[in-house]
C-alpha cells in the first residue's frame, strides 16, 4: 500500500481525533476546537467550529489550519484567539483574521478575563500578556526556566501562573513574581477566587488550597487533575483517568464518570468540558454534549449521556 503524501489521502479510518477547547457563547452556541492526526503523527489538521446546539446539531467552520492548535479562547460569540503550534497567535474578528508569531517559549495556555485582557503561558517561564486593543507583551523567564502548565486568576491584578517543580508565580505588569511553597511537585492546573485563595492540581492526586500564608493539603483521589473551574458556586475539578469531580469543603469527590475530562470553561449558563472527542456541557444539573467525527468530512453526534456515567 501507497504511503499517503498529504493529509487528503489518509485513510478516515486511521485519523486519530483529540478535542482541545469548548465554550458556551450564549443560548444553543458553541465554539469548539480540536486536532485530528493520522496514527504515525505526520499528518495535523485543526479546526475551529462554531456549533449550534439546538433542535439539530449543526456547525460552521471558523477556522481550517494545516497544524496543531494548542489552545485557544473564545472573547465573545464572534471574536476569538487561537494558539497555533509555533507560538503563531490567530485573531479571528469580524474586520478580518490575523496572526502575530510570539518567539520566544513554546507557549501552550491562553486565559482572558472579562475585560478583554489575554495571557499566554510555556515552556522556560515565559508568558505574553495583552489588554484589549493592544499588542502582546512578552514577560521573561523569572530565571529558572519552569514549564508554566496553567494561567488564570479573576482580574488583571490577581493574575497567576503554575508550573513545574512547584513553581508559583505572580504576574507584576509584565513580570513575574515568585510565591515561595514548600511543595515541589508539579502543577497542571490552578484557579485563584476574587478572595485570593489559589487552588492547585496535579498528577496522581495532587490538589492544594494555598489560603493566605496556609498551604492546606485536599483529600482527593489519585487521578491527574487537568483543569479547575468554579461554577454556580460550585468548584469543579476534571481529570484524565476518571472525569468530572466537585470540591466539598476540603475534599475532591467524584462526580460524573467521563472517562477522559480536560480543559474546562464555564459561562454563566453552562461548563463546558473537553474530553477525549466529545465536548462535554452542564448546567448545574442536567447533562448534554456531542461527539467529534471524521469521514472525510467531519460531523457531529449528539451523545447519548447514559453512556457516560448516567
Amino acid at each position: 500500500m501507497t504511503s499517503p503524501d498529504t493529509f487528503d489521502e489518509v485513510d478516515p479510518a486511521n485519523m486519530q481525533i483529540n478535542a482541545v477547547e469548548g465554550f458556551h457563547l450564549g443560548g444553543t452556541r458553541y465554539t469548539v476546537s480540536f486536532e485530528l492526526s493520522d496514527d504515525d503523527e505526520e499528518f495535523f489538521r485543526s479546526y475551529v467550529l462554531d456549533v449550534d446546539m439546538g433542535a439539530s446539531l449543526t456547525y460552521t467552520i471558523r477556522q481550517q489550519i494545516e497544524d496543531t492548535i494548542m489552545t485557544h479562547a473564545s472573547l465573545s460569540r464572534d471574536r476569538h484567539v487561537v494558539l497555533e503550534i509555533g507560538g503563531l497567535m490567530h485573531d479571528l474578528t469580524p474586520d478580518g483574521d490575523s496572526v502575530t508569531p510570539l518567539p520566544e517559549g513554546t507557549l501552550r495556555r491562553l486565559f482572558h478575563l472579562d475585560d478583554g485582557s489575554q495571557y499566554v503561558v510555556g515552556d522556560d517561564g515565559v508568558g505574553y500578556v495583552r489588554a484589549e486593543g493592544g499588542v502582546w507583551q512578552l514577560v521573561p523567564d523569572p530565571g529558572d526556566q519552569p514549564a508554566l502548565r496553567d494561567i488564570h486568576g479573576p482580574n488583571p491584578n490577581m493574575i497567576h501562573a503554575c508550573g513545574t517543580d512547584g513553581t508559583l508565580l505572580r504576574l507584576r505588569g509584565t513580570a513575574w513574581e515568585g510565591v515561595d511553597l514548600p511543595d515541589q511537585r508539579e502543577f497542571t492546573t490552578l484557579e485563584v477566587t476574587a478572595e485570593g485563595h489559589i487552588y492547585l492540581g496535579g498528577p496522581e492526586g495532587l490538589a492544594l488550597a494555598l489560603r493566605g500564608d496556609e498551604l492546606i493539603e485536599l483529600t482527593a483521589p489519585e487521578n491527574d487533575f487537568f483543569s479547575i473551574r468554579s461554577f454556580k458556586g460550585q468548584r469543579y475539578w476534571s481529570d484524565a483517568n476518571w472525569g468530572l469531580n466537585v470540591q466539598k469543603g476540603d475534599s475532591i469527590v467524584p462526580l460524573r464518570e467521563l472517562r477522559h475530562a480536560f480543559q474546562m470553561h464555564a459561562s454563566p449558563e453552562k461548563l463546558v468540558i473537553a474530553g477525549w472527542k466529545e465536548i462535554f456541557v452542564f448546567d448545574g444539573e442536567n447533562w448534554d454534549g456531542f461527539q467529534l467525527g471524521y469521514d472525510g468530512n467531519i460531523f457531529l453526534n449528539r451523545l447519548d449521556m447514559a453512556d457516560y456515567g448516567g
